[in-house]
């Protein structure tokens, strides 16, 4: 989760031009299951009740780590000067310059 608290301040400085969207709108999702009382389990029954929360949790961790596996092919491509294909990108560099690339999918 370290990465993850990389990626949101490299997007919010500026420097990450990719946003994780759609990570975004399932950590919505999650949230509002986890808030709603009407779950899929009851969370009173004891034990069984937090399975489908910890299900949901589950799939927003792997979603977050997508993100963050791209982040991090970004920011050593970054560090080591290489191209990388696929997903486009633009960064604004330390001088104020920004440079364009490809991300991997």
């Amino acid at each position: 989760m370290r990465n993850f608290g990389k990626l949101v301040r490299a997007w919010l400085s500026g420097r990450y031009r990719v946003f994780p969207w759609r990570s975004l709108f399932v950590f919505i999702l999650v949230a509002i299951y986890a808030i709603n009382p009407f779950d899929i389990i009851p969370d009173f029954i004891p034990f069984v009740g937090v399975i489908d929360d910890a299900a949901m949790l589950a799939f927003l961790v792997r979603s977050l780590m997508k993100d963050v596996e791209k982040f991090m092919e970004w920011e050593n491509a970054l560090r080591s000067g290489k191209d990388v294909v696929d997903a486009e990108f633009e960064v604004v560099s330390e001088d104020g310059g920004t440079v364009k690339g490809k991300l991997k999918s």
